[in-house]
């Protein structure tokens, strides 16, 4: 290396340090506060627990009361500032009572992260499906994400922040393993997290999603698993396995943290490379 150049790269190395470095004892998300919906188990819990054992503050909410509230006593018991708050997303009520009790516990928002959603409980074949099906499956995932947003808005833009929402693999390829009104719902939020990522960009607010694949989620969707040959699926999967919750809980780390700084509009695909095959 020359001389010039190994001064140079002297030099970057030096500029760059400060704005990187994390001292010794602190964590990725130190202090900040967190909400995160759907939280009572499964995926949320998950996602709280990884963010909780990166300092940041919780608000756990979930439309299972009793759900939730073991939730908050297990979060506890690692260490974590938490407090939970029962809210059916799809109530815009309910939502605006949810953002009032994290700031009045917490007095700001940091980060939100939208998981509360899923297939609602609906058939899987089109010809099964009625209107309240739909609607249902609409409200739980578009029409919550949507108003959670809102809710939340006025306070993101005091300092700026991140929005984490969850979509799917079923929002991105055909899979035969969801229903047709599921993947629309998760396609809208896909959508919808592009063009807030444009509108909300200004207010230094960043908004991305991740897509999960095969997750070992819990025991609704172990049932589900043991109605297919999942050997037949995971040949469609290069790392040849279903992914963990805590790695939804790593992407989702990244994406509230400061690591993920210059971040916004994106999909994460945590799939273990489903769509390069």
């Amino acid at each position: 290396m020359s001389s010039d150049l190994a001064s140079s790269s002297k030099r970057s190395k030096r500029a760059r340090s400060p704005p990187y470095a994390i001292s010794e004892g602190r964590t990725m998300l130190n202090g900040k506060v967190a909400l995160v919906t759907g939280a009572a188990r499964g995926l949320g819990l998950a996602i709280a627990s990884v963010l909780g054992q990166n300092g940041a503050r919780l608000l756990v909410s979930d439309l299972d009361a009793d759900g939730i509230r073991e939730a908050e006593a297990g979060l506890r018991k690692e260490g974590i500032e938490a407090k939970s708050a029962v809210c059916n997303v799809a109530s815009v009520p309910d939502v605006e009572s949810m953002i009032a009790a994290a700031i009045k516990e917490f007095g700001r928002i940091d980060v939100l992260v939208n998981n509360a959603g899923g297939s609602a409980h609906t058939p899987l074949r089109i010809e099964d499906v009625t209107e309240e099906h739909f609607d249902r499956v609409m409200s739980w995932n578009v029409r919550g994400t949507f108003f959670c947003i809102k809710a939340a808005l006025p306070h993101l833009k005091e300092r700026g922040g991140s929005i984490v929402n969850m979509a799917s693999i079923a929002g991105r390829a055909g899979t035969e393993l969801v229903s047709p009104q599921y993947s629309a719902a998760k396609a809208g939020i896909i959508g919808m997290t592009r063009n807030l990522a444009r509108h909300l960009g200004p207010h230094q607010i960043r908004v991305n999603v991740i897509a999960p694949g095969f997750i070992k989620s819990g025991p609704r969707a172990e049932a589900i698993w043991r109605t297919r040959d999942e050997s037949l699926v995971l040949n469609q999967v290069p790392l040849r396995r279903r992914g963990e919750m805590d790695e939804i809980g790593k992407a989702a780390l990244f994406l509230a943290s400061d690591a993920s700084s210059y971040t916004t509009g994106c999909v994460i695909d945590v799939n273990g490379g489903f769509f390069t095959v």
